[in-house]
């Protein structure tokens, strides 16, 4: 099977190469640091799966997962993470990740991961596995007004401090349309300022900063 592996940290790249290449059915096709090129080394190359650490620049591992599942692009996805944290954990789940590995048990559970999540299955640690009981003992969570993927990348570079003139560059639109798409996120979130703004992409997970 055909693997990605995206993580900021060459260090930590280094031993997720040296474990996945160890077994001889795993294949590392690619590898990067940053999150947007991870996503278009996923849209070119379509690998069997992609290794994204939940943190990197550009993009977040989780947000690298909702646009992926919502292009239909056949890769599956394995984040790993730091955190065990439920938010974190059920963000991941929301966005249609096929596994979630806690970076400190990586080396014994991460080549179980990445087979799991080539036959279509779900890998889970378990040191989460209370999370993901917890969450649905408590049921599905109130319903929030669902933003759009390029409303999504608005909230995200707007969180990064970017201008509306900078955004625009970034993605081949006017000033003038990102505060159009800024002033409608505001109405649909119920958010008064920035600051606001910046604060949901927080809690949403859009963004490498922690909570």
């Amino acid at each position: 099977m055909r693997v990605l592996l995206a993580d900021d940290h060459a260090i930590v790249r280094e031993g997720l190469r040296a474990v996945l290449s160890s077994q001889a059915d795993i294949e590392i096709c690619a590898e990067t640091s940053d999150g947007e090129q991870a996503l278009e080394s996923i849209r070119a190359m379509r690998p069997d799966v992609a290794v994204l650490d939940i943190q990197m620049p550009g993009l977040t591992g989780i947000e690298i997962a909702r646009k992926v599942n919502e292009e239909g692009v056949l890769t599956s996805i394995v984040l790993l993470s730091m955190h065990k944290e439920e938010g974190f954990v059920q963000a991941a789940v929301e966005a249609g990740v096929a596994g979630y590995v806690v970076k400190e048990d990586a080396a014994r559970e991460l080549i179980d991961a990445v087979r799991a999540a080539a036959r279509g299955d779900v890998f889970l640690s378990p040191r989460i596995a209370g999370s993901v009981v917890s969450a649905l003992r408590r049921g599905p969570p109130a319903k929030t007004p669902r933003l759009t993927p390029r409303e999504r990348d608005v909230v995200r570079l707007l969180s990064q401090g970017l201008t509306s003139k900078e955004i625009g560059a970034h993605l081949k639109v006017t000033a003038k349309t990102i505060d159009g798409h800024r002033a409608a996120i505001m109405d649909k979130l119920g958010i008064r300022s920035v600051a606001g703004l910046v604060k949901y992409a927080i809690r949403n997970h859009l963004t490498g900063i922690d909570d």
